[in-house]
């Protein structure tokens, strides 16, 4: 992966942060993340039409790829949502980041990307810093408590992870499709940005992505919780529709020169801006788990700029 690369998506992963931040704060998320979207595509279509000519807007490969990534990123918020809504923090999150793994299987059938050695070691590594930050605990490794070692495992959202309970089950499932349809939607990305001009590409996937939430929104009846949620967060929804924009393009300007795999697991540091940001914004209490999850993160990080 090229400095340039590396530096593109690790500033994406710090700008996914901060508009999901901005995400946190609104009553209605679905609803406040539509309207978000639609800020990111007003600041996209401007960008787009003060630097280009009109027709370059409308090249044929580039929205085809557009639309059926947007397609696959629409369906694993979608299943996300609903992952959360059925199951457990602790088991949920793990599955969903697990969508690197099958990137690289992909990529490697579809468009002949070869990871390395060094560069999947990266890969388990900040997918395993980032689980054990969000579950609290270390899997197969001893507890730690008091900063001493013990043999005492915590490991109990594991061991129940295909438990008997049928809505327990359903998040599970949501988080495993959530996930798998990401992974598919990650390789037609990278397909996407090879196409020609990576600000016209991620103009055209913001649009989709918007209009298939609209599809959904106008499907559920939701329309009239759009009003309500203008009303309640017009400042945190433009800012938040701003720093959604200049995540999307500073990730697909680094996925340009990055392997699928790399890239996707690479935006897992995202994890950790999120505790710099608790800690030095909101005061919180910084772990030794969350330490060393930390390290953990940053040297698979490390591993996937060698790889």
């Amino acid at each position: 992966m090229t400095l340039k690369a590396f530096l593109f998506i690790v500033s994406s992963a710090l700008f996914h942060v901060l508009w999901n931040s901005f995400l946190k704060t609104c009553k209605d998320k679905p609803i406040a993340i539509f309207l978000m979207m639609i800020v990111t595509v007003i600041c996209f279509a401007t960008a787009t039409l003060f630097l280009y000519p009109l027709k370059l807007l409308f090249v044929p490969s580039a929205i085809v790829t557009a639309i059926i990534a947007g397609f696959f990123f629409f369906l694993y918020q979608y299943f996300v949502a609903l992952a959360y809504e059925k199951g457990e923090l602790t088991v949920v999150y793990p599955l969903t980041t697990t969508a690197p793994v099958y990137i690289a299987i992909w990529s490697y059938l579809l468009i002949g990307e070869h990871v390395t050695f060094t560069g999947v070691a990266g890969i388990i590594l900040i997918i395993y810093g980032a689980v054990t930050i969000q579950t609290g605990s270390f899997i197969n490794f001893p507890e730690i408590q008091g900063g001493l070692l013990t043999d005492n495992l915590r490991v109990s959202g594991w061991k129940s992870l295909f438990s008997n309970g049928k809505k327990f089950q359903q998040g599970v499932l949501f988080a495993l499709a959530a996930s798998f349809f990401y992974s598919f939607g990650a390789v037609v990305d990278k397909m996407g940005v090879m196409t020609g001009n990576v600000t016209i590409y991620t103009f055209h996937l913001s649009l989709y992505m918007m209009l298939f939430h609209l599809i959904r929104i106008i499907g559920q009846h939701h329309t009239g919780r759009i009003i309500t949620e203008i009303r309640c967060n017009p400042a945190t929804i433009i800012l938040g529709g701003v720093v959604m924009m200049l995540s999307l393009i500073t990730f697909r300007i680094g996925l340009e020169e990055a392997f699928a795999s790399y890239a996707s697991a690479l935006r897992q540091v995202s994890t950790l801006f999120g505790i710099l940001i608790g800690f030095f914004i909101f005061k919180e209490q910084i772990t030794v788990r969350r330490v060393i999850s930390s390290i953990i993160i940053v040297a698979g990080a490390v591993l996937i700029k060698l790889g």
